[in-house]
């Protein structure tokens, strides 16, 4: 059993890795979910910086000198700003999307929280990896591509 479970992980990380969406895990599966991939890929985000500032920032606040923290305190609160109103219209412009294209809510529930998770990780570091270059989402809202 336990060899069985590994062959599965294993096949479902290759998945993730080649793109194979029949092996993804069910939290990736989905008309909504490929659509939310999608569009967080086919754009720029600010959020894919998130982390490596964050984690400069609470360095610089460890740091003993009074005016470094004070700076560092108000460069966070202001990427967190900028971060979360890219976000933000970027939701807006996903919600829309999947309103045009998905006619039943209950299909595209969970589809905004995962796009946001998925806005916020380095675009290298994306599982399953983005299968769309970016100016996608720019196509698209212009007409040139379908969303599915």
């Amino acid at each position: 059993m336990r060899e069985e479970r590994a062959k599965e992980r294993q096949r479902t990380q290759a998945a993730l890795r080649s793109g194979d969406e029949r092996h993804y895990p069910a939290k990736d599966k989905g008309k909504a979910r490929h659509i939310a991939r999608n569009w967080v890929d086919g754009r720029r985000n600010i959020g894919e910086f998130f982390w490596p500032l964050v984690i400069t920032a609470l360095v610089f606040l460890l740091v003993p000198i009074g005016p470094l923290q004070a700076v560092s305190t108000i460069l966070l609160l202001g990427f967190y700003a900028v971060v979360m109103a890219d976000t933000a219209w970027s939701l807006l412009g996903l919600r829309r999307l999947l309103a045009e294209t998905l006619a039943d809510p209950a299909e595209r529930r969970g589809a905004m929280p995962y796009a946001f998770g998925r806005s916020l990780q380095s675009r290298k570091r994306r599982l399953p990896v983005p299968q769309v270059e970016r100016g996608w989402t720019r196509r698209v809202k212009a007409g040139e591509v379908k969303a599915l």
